[in-house]
């Protein structure tokens, strides 16, 4: 069993970004997307930095993100003291974009949880946050 955990949480992974990518299109959304709109919603203003570290993505990655979302009129910068900085929030439209979004996102997950015990939920939450906590020790090692 030991030796098949990393492999199922891999193809769940995949399997669980596909099926909410195709639930998230019916609001013009990638899994990406939303990620990165779910950490701008909870911690805004929002450096690129910020939301690189929060996200654990590059930072090629969340600007090429950011640039899309700032095309579709869902996210803008926001006047910062520090012209070193990009700060972004959501706009309105962003913010009604997220709050659809947030719906399709808790119907998938409250689908997918339906059967599954808190018990059952709160050890593999344990488990998790055990396995990253020892990812970081091995970067520092």
């Amino acid at each position: 069993m030991r030796e098949t955990l990393f492999h199922q949480q891999l193809q769940f992974t995949r399997s669980f970004k596909k099926k909410l990518n195709e639930k998230l299109s019916t609001v013009g959304l990638f899994h990406s997307q939303w990620l990165l709109m779910y950490c701008m919603k909870k911690q805004q203003p929002v450096t690129l930095v910020e939301i690189s570290n929060y996200l654990d993505v590059e930072k090629p990655t969340i600007s090429r993100t950011v640039k899309r979302l700032e095309e579709q009129g869902l996210i803008e910068e926001v006047p910062s003291l520090d012209k070193r900085e990009k700060r972004m929030h959501l706009t309105r439209k962003g913010e009604e974009s997220y709050e659809e979004a947030q719906r399709i996102v808790t119907h998938f997950e409250t689908g997918l949880m339906k059967e599954i015990s808190d018990q059952d939920i709160e050890t593999t939450l344990r488990t998790i946050q055990s396995l990253r906590e020892k990812l970081y020790e091995e970067e520092i090692n």
